[in-house]
């Protein structure tokens, strides 16, 4: 299947996620929870909604908590789709387990469906990649300039920084965003790895 990827010249994109980042949000790691100075490696923090249900999962490579910021590198943001209570209800991944890479923008069939089948991904709603990344644990933001990566099972996004409001419930992609929108429903569904999908790109100017 053949499909155009093209820049949104005017406005950023603005991922809205519903489930993902709600009121009062804050990142749960004991070990990051003072303001003191603290480095972490190949981590995973949790974070919990008010109706203790999991929201989304931070993976990374080292987390460096100085103060009010913890800087991350290489995260990684697994938005769970909100029906587990516990890590322990999620395969997570562990230290000996790859991370995971963003595949390609376009990219279909197999490749997407491998992705989404994997037992890390069962659960997820989306997944965001960016190569660093600052959380405030004082405003409940996540921010980044760096290329970052947007994977859904309906849509696709590639842009140059985002910033993550908790409080507002969305994701905004600054600048450079190239979507891809899967229009079929249930296309990447996990039980049909060889069926075919079709894609649309979105263009906003």
């Amino acid at each position: 299947m053949g499909f155009r990827a093209r820049k949104i010249h005017a406005l950023s994109l603005l991922l809205l996620l519903a489930a993902a980042f709600g009121p009062g949000a804050s990142l749960h790691a004991q070990d990051l929870s003072s303001g003191s100075y603290t480095v972490l490696k190949r981590y995973i923090f949790p974070r919990f909604g008010n109706n203790g249900k999991i929201e989304y999962l931070i993976y990374g490579a080292t987390a460096v908590n100085k103060g009010s910021l913890i800087y991350l590198t290489s995260p990684m943001i697994d938005i769970v789709d909100g029906s587990y209570t516990s890590l322990r209800q999620i395969d997570t991944i562990d230290a000996k387990d790859p991370y995971p890479n963003p595949y390609n923008l376009g990219s279909e069939g197999k490749l997407l469906r491998r992705f989404w089948a994997s037992t890390h991904h069962k659960h997820s709603q989306a997944w965001i990649f960016a190569e660093k990344a600052t959380f405030d644990k004082s405003t409940n933001i996540l921010t980044s300039d760096e290329t970052a990566h947007f994977r859904s099972r309906q849509l696709d996004a590639d842009g140059v920084g985002f910033d993550a409001f908790n409080d507002s419930k969305f994701i905004h992609i600054r600048s450079n965003v190239r979507v891809v929108l899967r229009l079929r429903e249930n296309s990447l569904s996990v039980q049909d790895p060889d069926a075919s999908t079709s894609n649309k790109t979105a263009e906003q100017k």
